[in-house]
């Protein structure tokens, strides 16, 4: 390793600690201190009890002036003469005790909720039998509490004996409070071992008819024809994703998909009133506008038609293809495999599929940020910093900060991984790199804050959105908390994955990845769409399980390569890849924590990092025939691309059948 590849190691291992050490302590902040995340600390003391709430996936609307309140009860017996009694709990959110129907101070133990409060009984108990009851308001979820008696010596802590009043409703049982559930229709579809024995006779012929082709593909592949591979491959994926838009995707009912009757309001309130309307309009009114601008575009060109409608989800679908094979040709160009199997990634990515099938800004905004991590690359490898290339970066970030708030976080992280090329590449020093970055984010600032200046100075808020509107109700959705209990479970989804998101957060983000498992943003199985076939989408989740493991393999492959390569500028590229992978991922699980519903674990939330996941995907799946070969199992091989092929079959199934 030369002295520049060592002083650039330091400054990469030195970054990522950096960033590390940031991550960890932001989610042991949120978790343990912030009083805006209802994250529950478990360890030790009682139960956490809650009112029992209906198994419903709709959204429960709040006034924040005038939240509910539930009252917690719990009678006990004292005995004669004067024993000392204290109370120590935390509610979610505020809590006021009453014992017998006297107001009993308390004090709090910090200065948040989450580290709850102590109250002294003792001196206000009377002989036989107390009645303790703890009123607990909660604006934006359900009404929690957790209480252990001290000094008592009798167990009466929050258990379910305790009683609980909603409303004005009759005291009934309080429950454990628990965050993982199933969804009221969630096994109405069969299981994944149900439907294996149903179709084992096609599941076996795919396996058995794409074993033999890998087993002879090789014969055929000569040098010359493997130059062509990934061509070959982007034309059959494009092909397919033809097909899948004129016998599938402009039949869908345009109000069907993830807020899809939301997305149409945006863009009916453009054509109408050829103004942007404000967040407090409707349900999605608060997004950046480029898409709707877009869509409402075609529209005034074209006329009113569902394709008009799908055509800037279905093209930017495709157009992450098309970026991922331009990128992974360079990336390995002396390589078929690997960039064929980056294209196949693309193009048979459930999320990608489905995503691009519906009324939405998501597929948009991954599109162009597969474009500016493109840019990023070509201006990466470039022999000298191109002003028009730059300019072209610019302008694709800045309409991605049009289109969803996510680029706030990615905007700044690839303009910064393009001006160390001033530093790493250039040699011009960090105050030059430093200045190009300041230079990139004041541009691509000048271009899209004005929609972020206009939310400030309406509302105070350059980021409001539709759950925080001033004088506006608010909402939530179940399960309104979470424990670690939360995110340390999975499997749910390998059997029943539609609404598996309700069990687990790994299944909530494993069901929305391998296929649409929130039925296209429905509240229920039985007004799904109908355009997927429910059999192959469930038999693609087991099957996805190897390839979901290799992913990560790939990833991380990919990382440990950013810190080897002798190529400054492949070692910049690789390193921004993976950059946006760990940072997204970690939005995610801050997003779940922060926002703690049901359906907010969804892969899809990762559609912008379709680029860097397709490459990863493409680098864990050809490692596993090679270490194969490498052991003289050659025919452990063909039997791995007889999975991969069955898995794609079971796939394009899924969509076409």
């Amino acid at each position: 390793m030369s002295g520049d590849s060592r002083k650039f190691f330091r400054l990469q291992a030195g970054a990522w600690a950096a960033l590390l050490i940031l991550c960890s302590g932001v989610l042991g902040y949120e978790i343990g201190y912030d009083e805006d995340v209802p994250f529950l600390p478990t360890a030790g003391g009682a139960n956490w009890i809650m009112a029992p709430l209906p198994r419903s996936a709709d959204m429960i609307v709040v006034d924040p002036t005038a939240p509910p309140v539930h009252v917690f009860i719990r009678e006990f017996d004292a005995p004669e003469g004067a024993v000392p009694m204290r109370v120590r709990g935390r509610a979610l959110r505020e809590a006021k005790l009453e014992l017998n129907g006297e107001a009993i101070p308390q004090k709090a133990l910090g200065s948040t909720w989450k580290e709850g409060f102590e109250a002294n009984l003792g001196g206000r108990l009377r002989p036989g039998r107390n009645e303790l009851r703890v009123a607990v308001t909660h604006a934006r979820g359900p009404a929690l509490l957790q209480l252990e008696f001290l000094d008592s010596g009798s167990p009466l802590g929050t258990d379910g004996r305790w009683l609980v009043l909603p409303g004005r409703e009759l005291p009934g049982p309080a429950v454990i409070a628990r965050d993982s559930s199933l969804h009221p229709e969630s096994r109405l579809l069969p299981p994944a071992l149900e439907v294996l024995e149903k179709r084992a006779g096609l599941l076996l012929l795919l396996f058995v008819a794409t074993t033999a082709l890998a087993r002879w593909a090789p014969r055929w592949f000569t040098p010359a024809r493997q130059r062509w591979a990934p061509h070959s491959m982007l034309g059959i994926m494009t092909l397919f994703w033809l097909i899948l838009f004129f016998t599938k995707f402009r039949f869908i009912p345009l109000n069907v998909g993830f807020d899809g009757p939301a997305h149409l309001v945006y863009v009916e309130y453009l054509l109408q009133k050829a103004s942007l309307p404000t967040a407090a309009y409707g349900f999605s009114t608060y997004h950046p506008p480029l898409f709707y601008l877009l869509t409402a575009g075609l529209h005034s060109l074209f006329g009113d038609g569902t394709i008009v409608y799908r055509a800037i989800p279905f093209l930017s679908g495709l157009a992450n293809i098309w970026l991922v094979a331009w990128l992974a040709r360079r990336l390995w160009p002396r390589e078929a495999l690997r960039p064929c199997l980056a294209i196949a990634s693309a193009g048979l990515l459930p999320m990608n599929l489905y995503m691009s099938a519906y009324v939405s800004n998501e597929p948009l905004h991954a599109a162009l940020i597969s474009l500016a991590l493109a840019l990023a690359a070509a201006i990466l490898w470039a022999p000298q910093m191109r002003p028009a290339k730059l300019a072209a970066l610019i302008l694709t970030l800045a309409a991605g900060l049009l289109t969803k708030f996510t680029s706030l976080l990615l905007a700044p992280l690839i303009a910064f991984f393009v001006a160390l090329r001033v530093w790493w590449l250039d040699g011009r020093g960090p105050l030059r790199a430093t200045l190009s970055w300041g230079f990139a984010l004041g541009m691509i600032g000048l271009l899209s804050g004005w929609f972020y200046l206009r939310n400030f100075l309406l509302f105070g808020d350059p980021l409001v959105w539709n759950l925080d509107l001033p004088d506006a109700p608010s909402w939530w959705m179940r399960p309104g908390f979470h424990t670690a209990a939360f995110f340390n479970r999975f499997g749910e989804s390998l059997s029943h994955p539609n609404f598996a998101g309700y069990a687990s957060f790994w299944d909530g983000v494993y069901s929305t990845l391998w296929g649409d498992g929130l039925v296209a943003g429905m509240a229920r199985i039985s007004t799904r769409h109908g355009f997927w076939n429910d059999d192959f989408m469930i038999l693609t989740y087991p099957l996805a399980l190897p390839a979901t493991v290799l992913i990560i393999v790939g990833a991380l492959r990919l990382w440990f390569q950013s810190f080897r390569e002798s190529d400054l500028a492949r070692r910049l590229l690789l390193s921004l890849l993976t950059s946006v992978l760990f940072l997204l991922a970690f939005a995610l699980v801050l997003i779940c924590l922060q926002l703690p519903f049901y359906a907010q674990a969804k892969a899809f939330y990762l559609l912008a990092a379709v680029l860097p996941l397709s490459l990863a995907s493409a680098e864990g799946l050809a490692a596993a025939p090679a270490a194969a070969s490498r052991a003289g199992f050659p025919w452990a091989s063909a039997l791995f691309y007889g999975w991969l092929g069955t898995l794609g079959g079971v796939i394009g199934l899924a969509h076409l059948g």
